[in-house]
């Protein structure tokens, strides 16, 4: 099978993943990218194609590349896979735009999943909480849209027995600051704990960043250390694993039940055990008190509360890190995720 993948660029972690995955399942990779600035970047794709693209079997598009899907349905006969996470809409719409929908920017949005979508003859995305959405908003039928997870690079995140603890219990939260992330509600945990001897660690940036450093320097947690700058995969590596905790999707936010955070696989590999949001797509992958911690959405009380309860017992701590890690290396290493995604390819 040989597959031409394309898409603006490649630089994200579910196109590195699935290339990964699929090289290491013996898969015949073509790259097509190009970011050109402009409508250059789509003549620019085209040539490629035609040039060098057509001998191969599929043609898969990318993460976020619904517009490729639209102009490789005109370019070619050949089979249309759209390998995204998740729809504009959810990422964009839900998220970005607060659920504003009638807006010439959320209607363009909605517009351009709707032809990729129905363009494609296959998408992929990242949970059946995603694909229920999918199918309901933009009346797909169930059959050309399939569940698989990102999964995580773990050449990048993974365990190293090396790296000691911190001498004082710590927990992490990772990811970028977005409604559904629930930064906050780990300030706010924070604060309330801050007599407790337990540090929190937050890592990220993004849309609300103003809005977390503002918070920060509001209730000065001295128990919060808070890192904004990109750091390198190695210090970045470090700093999740000398933690306890990490932290996942915390927020009372619709788009929590429809995604699975990159942070989950990561912590999931890294053996760090992991709390959560009751959130819906996270919770189709792992299990309360199993291979994850869960807290209610939004409650800031109920997180400091369990983050005392878990400092407290160990052993449970790394029950559950192993479990899943366990079910990490048993179901979602990028080869064992790209074996799937062949197998559903061949089923077209």
């Amino acid at each position: 099978m040989k597959i031409c993948y394309i898409n603006f660029n490649l630089n994200n972690s579910r196109d590195q993943i699935t290339l990964m995955g699929l090289r290491e399942n013996g898969i015949e990779v073509k790259e097509i990218y190009d970011n050109t600035r402009g409508f250059r970047k789509y003549l620019n794709i085209s040539k490629k194609y035609n040039s060098y693209g057509k001998d191969c079997d599929f043609v898969m598009v990318g993460y976020s590349g619904a517009v490729l899907v639209i102009l490789m349905r005109f370019l070619t006969r050949k089979k249309i896979i759209f390998n995204t996470l998740s729809s504009f809409y959810d990422s964009m719409i839900r998220s970005r735009f607060g659920g504003v929908i009638f807006t010439p920017k959320s209607i363009w949005y909605y517009i351009i999943d709707f032809f990729a979508f129905h363009f494609a003859d296959l998408s992929f995305i990242e949970c059946q909480s995603q694909k229920d959405l999918v199918i309901k908003v933009f009346r797909i039928n169930p059959i050309k849209i399939s569940v698989h997870p990102v999964g995580v690079d773990d050449k990048e995140f993974y365990f190293d027995s090396a790296i000691p603890k911190r001498s004082q219990f710590t927990v992490v939260f990772r990811g970028m600051f977005l409604p559904e992330a629930g930064a906050d509600v780990v300030i706010l945990a924070a604060k309330e704990l801050e007599r407790e001897n337990i540090m929190f660690r937050i890592i990220g940036r993004g849309l609300l960043k103003k809005d977390i450093e503002n918070l920060v320097k509001e209730l000065n947690p001295s128990n919060l250390e808070l890192i904004t700058e990109r750091l390198p995969i190695e210090d970045l590596r470090r700093s999740m694993l000398e933690c306890h905790l990490s932290l996942g999707q915390l927020a009372d936010h619709p788009r929590v039940d429809t995604t699975i955070p990159h942070k989950a696989f990561e912590s999931m590999a890294m053996k760090i055990p992991y709390i959560t949001g009751e959130n819906k797509g996270v919770l189709e992958i792992i299990e309360d008190n199993k291979s994850c911690f869960v807290v209610p959405k939004g409650d800031y009380k109920a997180l400091a509360q369990k983050i005392i309860e878990l400092r407290n017992k160990p052993e449970k701590l790394k029950e559950v890190a192993e479990n899943a890690y366990n079910l990490y290396k048993q179901k979602f290493t990028s080869k064992d995720l790209a074996e799937k995604i062949i197998q559903r390819i061949k089923r077209i």
